[in-house]
């Protein structure tokens, strides 16, 4: 394609290492023009991988935002920088796709929403979740009404921690950080989830976390009960502490039906009807990636880079990521009231 998104990667760790990196490199819609780390090893490493690639590094990021002709910027950096590097970006022209959670608080991602806006510029957060193909189905699955009304939503994303996946994961377990723990990182996804596969909003929360077996200032466990905008309940839980497998989950139970996405296989849909008639039906699709694959290929890159070219709508505003943010405040607020909050968007 002869008219590409030039974009500048701000943060070289895991997340960019397996999604960010690749993706643009291998989206007919992006090109890769500079990467911006302060971890010297970790950007020595990354170049190494990169060695037959033209792209240029920098330490800060200001440098390469300031000297290279891009127009946009991937922000991979731990939380506490999120707005920071969003900020400074939208300011300077560029349009933004940022890791989740979108900030450190919702009032730091308003501020990054007000300025996407003022500067007419792109802004989206990487809720990832979204983009999967069972999930999109199970969207389109409780919109045609086949379920009926939604009473009640069962989700849980669970491992055994980001030290397993990443060798440089130590800033998840510090919450100066991180400001979050398995809540703003797996957490986070579901809360998300629930609001994009059912259409329903989260009205009210309460929720209790701890921290059993991370040495770290965050929760390793989370668990919420969410009443809905329908008067339905969701139920969240994340984890660091899920041992032998991952579980990565969303079950809904309507008046007519159940709906199991992903509990029982990893690509798998099972749809339970008790209306208008009893029956199990179950629909496989083919997974984005597996483990065994050298890098997770989700098409997000790709559609940022086609919103930004104009040929696509964003399948995540920022907004959304707002949204997503308040309810993990809302979330930790009931676990140290211990009462049931009121979530205002």
């Amino acid at each position: 394609m002869e008219n590409k998104v030039r974009i500048g990667i701000v943060g070289a760790g895991k997340i960019s290492e397996v999604l960010h990196i690749p993706n643009t490199l291998n989206s007919p819609y992006a090109e890769l023009v500079a990467i911006a780390d302060t971890n010297d090893k970790r950007m020595e490493y990354i170049k190494g991988k990169l060695i037959h690639q033209k792209i240029r590094f920098y330490k800060d990021y200001r440098d390469m935002i300031q000297k290279e002709d891009i127009d946009a910027i991937i922000v991979a950096v731990p939380n506490v920088f999120h707005a920071e590097v969003a900020i400074y970006a939208l300011e300077n022209d560029k349009n933004v796709l940022v890791e989740k959670p979108m900030a450190a608080n919702s009032q730091e991602a308003l501020e990054m929403i007000n300025t996407a806006r003022k500067k007419q510029k792109i802004l989206m957060v990487n809720h990832s979740q979204r983009f999967f193909p069972h999930h999109q189905k199970a969207r389109e699955i409780i919109l045609s009404g086949l379920l009926g009304e939604i009473r009640l939503v069962k989700t849980m994303f669970g491992h055994s921690g980001p030290e397993v996946w990443s060798q440089n994961a130590s800033w998840f377990f510090d919450r100066k950080l991180s400001i979050f723990g398995a809540l703003g990182d797996l957490g986070v996804h579901k809360i998300d989830l629930i609001r994009y596969i059912t259409g329903l909003e989260i009205v009210e929360c309460v929720a209790f976390t701890a921290t059993l077996e991370k040495a770290g200032t965050v929760e390793d466990i989370a668990s919420a009960v969410l009443r809905l905008s329908n008067s339905g309940l969701a139920t969240l839980d994340s984890n660091w502490v899920t041992k032998g497998l991952e579980e990565n989950y969303i079950v809904v139970y309507g008046e007519k039906g159940t709906m199991k996405v992903g509990q029982i296989d990893p690509s798998r849909i099972d749809v339970y009807l008790e209306k208008p008639v009893r029956m199990h039906a179950d629909i496989v699709l083919k997974p984005l990636f597996t483990n065994e694959d050298p890098y997770w290929k989700l098409p997000i890159v790709d559609h940022f880079a086609k919103v930004c070219l104009g040929l696509e709508e964003p399948l995540v505003k920022p907004e959304d990521g707002y949204i997503a943010i308040k309810v993990i405040e809302k979330i930790l607020e009931s676990t140290q009231k211990k009462q049931v909050v009121s979530v205002e968007a």
